[in-house]
C-alpha cells in the first residue's frame, strides 16, 4: 500500500472516498440519534472520527478533502445555509488547529483532538454570535467542557483505531490493503 512512506494514488483516492462517506454516515447517525447531553447544543462530533484518522492515516490534505465533502453533502441532503455556516466554521476552524496540532504534538492524538473537539465548539460560538449578532459568550465555558469530553472519546477512539493490526501494518509493507482482507 505504501512505497516509499506513500499510499498509491488509486488507493488514496479509494480510501478518502470509505473515510468521506463514514463521515457523511457518523454526521447522519449523530443527527438522526440526537443524544441526550448535559449541556444543550452539545454534539460527541462523531464525523471528527473520520476526519482525525484521515488527518492521521493519511495527510491534511486528504482531512481537508473529507471534511469539505462531508459538509457539503450534508448542507445539501440535511441542512440549511444557517447549518452549512455553523458547520463549516466550526469544522474548519477545528481542522487548522488539529494541523496545528498534530505537528506540535504528533504523538499526542488524544490532545489534538481535544483541541479539535473545543474549537470546532469556538468556531460554531463565533459564527453564531455573528449572524445573531448577539454576544454568546458567556456558554463558552460549556461549550468547552463538551469540546473536552468530545475530543477526548473522539481522540481515544482513532488512537484505538489506529493502533489495529490492519492499520499498522500498511506503515510497514507496501502489500497490505486500506481494509482488513485475505490477499488482493
Amino acid at each position: 500500500m505504501r512505497k516509499g512512506g506513500e499510499i498509491r494514488p488509486f488507493r488514496r483516492l479509494a480510501a478518502m472516498a470509505l473515510l468521506l462517506t463514514a463521515a457523511f454516515i457518523l454526521s447522519w447517525l449523530e443527527m438522526l440519534l440526537s443524544l441526550p447531553m448535559p449541556i444543550p447544543g452539545i454534539k460527541i462530533g462523531l464525523a471528527n472520527i473520520a476526519i482525525l484518522f484521515t488527518l492521521y492515516y493519511l495527510d491534511g490534505m486528504a482531512a481537508l478533502t473529507v471534511l469539505t465533502g462531508r459538509l457539503v453533502l450534508s448542507a445539501l441532503l440535511f441542512g440549511n445555509a444557517a447549518a452549512l455556516l455553523f458547520s463549516a466554521a466550526g469544522g474548519f476552524l477545528s481542522f487548522a488547529v488539529m494541523c496545528i496540532g498534530q505537528r506540535l504534538f504528533r504523538r499526542h492524538l488524544i490532545t489534538v483532538s481535544i483541541l479539535g473537539g473545543v474549537f470546532h465548539n469556538i468556531g460554531q460560538l463565533a459564527a453564531a454570535s455573528a449572524v445573531l449578532c448577539t454576544p454568546l459568550w458567556w456558554y463558552l465555558p460549556y461549550l468547552i467542557i463538551g469540546g473536552i469530553a468530545a475530543g477526548a472519546f473522539n481522540g481515544w477512539l482513532v488512537s484505538r483505531i489506529l493502533r489495529c493490526k490492519a492499520f499498522s501494518d500498511t506503515k510497514k509493507s507496501a502489500d497490505k490493503s486500506f481494509m482488513p482482507h485475505e490477499g488482493e
